[in-house]
């Protein structure tokens, strides 16, 4: 299920800890950027993860053409790597649909188990830019 961020997701969210080398994924200093702009999905009440969509999953200088839904995610910690992230993705993309357009997403080039599950679902790889010394692929649908 997916619903607007509220104030007890977004605290829990700025404490989470990913394992090295995804901790630079952790949000400590996002809670006003959650509060704004980000969906929480849960099931039940428990908080499975979160997403973003538009401007705000856009990583500059990437090039992000207006003709695609720019979308970006984060699933709890302690759930990464259980095989739960494509019912997730599921889930989200779904909700992303009704927005009108394909779908886009920026995801660092070093997460190959996020890459892989992108693929899966029909991602297709169309740039890559970096940012510091980090480096970024955008894919599309």
């Amino acid at each position: 299920m997916i619903k607007k961020m509220t104030k007890q997701w977004a605290e829990e969210i700025i404490v989470w800890k990913y394992e090295v080398p995804y901790d630079t994924y952790n949000m400590p200093n996002a809670y006003n950027e959650l509060l704004a702009s980000y969906y929480a999905v849960i099931d039940e009440d428990n908080l499975l993860g979160f997403y973003c969509f538009g401007h705000d999953a856009q990583v500059p200088p990437g090039e992000y053409p207006d003709t695609y839904l720019d979308f970006g995610i984060g699933m709890k910690p302690s759930l990464c790597g259980k095989g739960l992230g494509e019912a997730f993705m599921i889930d989200v993309m779904k909700e992303l649909r009704n927005e009108g357009k394909p779908l886009r997403l920026t995801v660092l080039a070093f997460n190959k188990r996020a890459i892989k599950l992108y693929k899966k679902l029909g991602f297709k790889e169309v740039q890559q830019f970096k940012r510091g010394e980090r480096l970024f692929i955008i894919m599309t649908e």
